[in-house]
């Protein structure tokens, strides 16, 4: 039996709330883990379950909501079983003690390539925390901006790394967070990033563990997050022509 809970967990982290709805799974039996591009391809990412056992292979996921919804109707102790047509997987089929679902799997061919993130130097690093990503998402609600900018500026006892949800012409939220050691010693000046993405990731991936913010000087914010054997990724480019 497989804890739904754990797929439900797996799955929120890369749907972010149906920003992404086709991803390829891929599993070797210990392990789930999923790449993932949005249609927008300014996000990239990965989530990986370790230690968890699932039925080897590779599994093309075409509607990730449609999944989500039928999953939702099932008890949180699932069967899986994995049907072939000619030795690819065709489809999944689900059950609990009272119901059986049965869907569709997609020729992994046409889920999108994820293109690999190489590692950039010069990073300002952020420890992220439960109050930091609240507060984002607290923030962004109230303002309803589409766009937020990243600067660097002087605290009171160190450098810090500066968020402002919405501009100079438009109503504004702005708070800061410390900026670690070992980061580079660089300046960002209000450099623009996508605030619905962000706060998707921030919204599906609370309690967690350890949480990192990178963000390079040239335009690219990484997220990292760690929850025991759970752990996602993500990639940001900026918002270009602003």
């Amino acid at each position: 039996m497989t804890d739904k809970r754990i797929i439900d967990s797996f799955i929120g982290k890369y749907h972010l709330g149906g920003n992404i709805e086709r991803t390829k799974w891929v599993s070797d039996g210990e392990s789930l883990k999923a790449d993932f591009i949005n249609d927008s391809q300014n996000l990239v990412g990965k989530v990986v379950s370790k230690k968890f056992k699932f039925p080897i292979g590779e599994f093309g996921i075409y509607s990730t909501s449609t999944l989500s919804k039928m999953l939702g109707i099932l008890e949180n102790e699932v069967m899986f079983d994995i049907i072939k047509e000619g030795g690819t997987p065709a489809r999944f089929n689900i059950g609990d003690t009272a119901m059986d679902i049965k869907f569709n799997l997609a020729d992994p061919q046409v889920i999108p390539n994820v293109p690999s993130i190489n590692k950039t130097e010069g990073n300002i690093y952020v420890e992220l925390t439960e109050e930091f990503t609240t507060r984002f998402i607290k923030s962004k609600d109230a303002v309803g901006e589409e766009v937020f900018y990243v600067s660097t500026q002087d605290g009171f006892t160190s450098p810090e790394v500066k968020l402002t949800i919405g501009n100079s012409t438009s109503n504004s939220v702005s708070f800061a967070a410390h900026i670690e050691p070992g980061s580079a010693e660089v300046e960002l000046d209000n450099i623009p990033f996508n605030a619905d993405l962000v706060k998707e990731i921030f919204k599906h991936n609370k309690r967690f563990e350890l949480g990192w913010m990178d963000i390079n000087p040239k335009g690219l914010m990484s997220f990292a997050f760690k929850f025991g054997d759970l752990e996602s990724n993500y990639y940001l480019v900026r918002n270009q022509n602003q």
